[in-house]
């Protein structure tokens, strides 16, 4: 099986997902929502199973599987409890993080795209830093794990070649919707930008999982 042959079947079903979980979510079911939230999510746990099958890695998986199953996990503990959501969002990246160092060492362009993207992110929410209370240091952690992975993806496709722009605009999809995500949680967020937040989660897990195709 090759990833054309897997994201022919993948691909509808992520839009069948896609409007399942905001038809549900208009008609004021959220909890079966996320049945069909993390059921998306789940096609990239699918993915990085099948890509590992196919490179004859039955019983051994790479660290970057258990990330997509870490965010599938998440998807649910975001919407119960949104603290617990993103520890669990932060051990998965984490796990991201292991894998993406293994696959090349940091380099100093690894550490200006960190700086940049804590600098963008202290810029975002600098109105909202001061009213977070014993949440602060939580928050402050994440998007430094966040961006450490942006930091150590953006720069592959440079390192080790153009196989790996998958996962650089992965990296970067995933970091722009978790913002969202964060800036929806704590001024509020637009209805019409929800859509857009889990098209880029998506498509984030969807461009790393293809990565190992």
């Amino acid at each position: 099986m090759t990833l054309l042959t897997f994201s022919a079947f993948i691909i509808p079903l992520w839009f069948a997902q896609f409007a399942l979980y905001f038809y549900l979510r208009g008609a004021g079911m959220v909890k079966e929502s996320l049945i069909a939230k993390c059921s998306g999510s789940f096609l990239a746990v699918g993915s990085a199973a099948f890509a590992s099958i196919a490179k004859g890695g039955v019983l051994e998986v790479p660290l970057v599987f258990w990330f997509f199953v870490l965010c599938t996990i998440a998807d649910a503990l975001l919407e119960i409890h949104f603290v617990s959501g993103m520890l669990v969002f932060g051990a998965a990246h984490l796990c991201l993080v292991v894998w993406l160092w293994n696959v090349t060492p940091p380099t100093w362009w690894s550490l200006a795209v960190w700086v940049l993207a804590y600098a963008v992110v202290a810029v975002l929410f600098r109105k909202e830093l001061p009213t977070l209370g014993k949440q602060t240091v939580p928050f402050c952690l994440y998007p430094a794990l966040l961006g450490a992975s942006l930091a150590l993806a953006l720069p592959l496709p440079f390192l080790l070649g153009m196989a790996y722009l998958p996962t650089a605009v992965g990296a970067l999809s995933f970091f722009i919707s978790d913002m969202m995500v964060a800036k929806g949680q704590l001024s509020g967020l637009n209805k019409k930008y929800h859509k857009w937040v889990m098209v880029l989660y998506w498509l984030a897990l969807y461009l790393i999982a293809a990565t190992l195709w």
